[in-house]
């Protein structure tokens, strides 16, 4: 008969707790690799509608970054919009983006990626502007209205030509802004440059790509016995 001392045994409780971490962790791993989907890139430009006035949207070549969007505008604002189908839970976004400069006498939100994400629990449909301000500080968020939201993501410690990266979770912004659980769905992705209220500006901008990864479901934790 094998005696184990309490030291003993409750290293041997805490084993099925240490061993749904490592599960989890190496999911979150597989997931990362797998399920990630790049949405928006210079190949995939013309699979996304155009909406501009006297603007420039084209592919380019930036010698560090590789393949890049360049987006120009002179009158209102040079847009992209996507009607997208998810394909997992948990959804999070990430792009990289970079602007030539500020006019802040004149200025709107300079830069955005804006999604419209749909509740799973109630099919009520939000949106949520993620905006390079630099008026604002970074970390802001307002809403505007209607189910519609502004999210600082950029803002007065960005510089102008650097480059900048930002990654997003889709349902925990939605939680932060709604107050809800419930789970949410993106169904269209929008990228903006310039003044959408359509007067003259200018500004231009670089936009490396859009891609869209879904976070594993978290795997429960095995109860760990504290006594004897």
């Amino acid at each position: 008969m094998n005696v184990y001392s309490r030291k003993r045994r409750r290293r041997m409780h805490a084993l099925p707790a240490a061993i749904a971490l490592i599960a989890f962790a190496v999911l979150w791993l597989i997931s990362n690799q797998s399920s990630a989907e790049t949405l928006l890139s210079a190949q995939s430009l013309d699979q996304w509608d155009k909406d501009c006035r006297r603007c420039v949207i084209e592919a380019q070549y930036d010698v560090m970054k590789g393949e890049i969007i360049r987006l120009e505008a002179d009158m209102g604002e040079a847009s992209l919009d996507k009607v997208f189908v998810s394909e997992g839970s948990r959804p999070v976004i990430a792009w990289s983006w970079s602007v030539d400069s500020f006019d802040l006498e004149r200025h709107a939100d300079l830069f955005r990626v804006t999604v419209d994400l749909r509740s799973e629990q109630s099919g009520t449909d939000y949106r949520v502007h993620y905006a390079w301000d630099p008026t604002a500080k970074t970390g802001d968020y307002d809403a505007l209205g209607g189910n519609e939201f502004v999210w600082v993501v950029c803002g007065s410690d960005c510089k102008s030509r650097r480059w900048y990266s930002v990654e997003r979770d889709l349902t925990l912004d939605f939680s932060v802004l709604t107050e809800s659980e419930d789970s949410v769905t993106p169904v269209r992705f929008e990228a903006a440059l310039g003044d959408p209220s359509g007067r003259k500006t200018k500004a231009g901008g670089y936009l490396e790509s859009i891609v869209v990864n879904y976070l594993p479901e978290p795997v429960p934790e095995e109860p760990v016995a504290t006594s004897d």
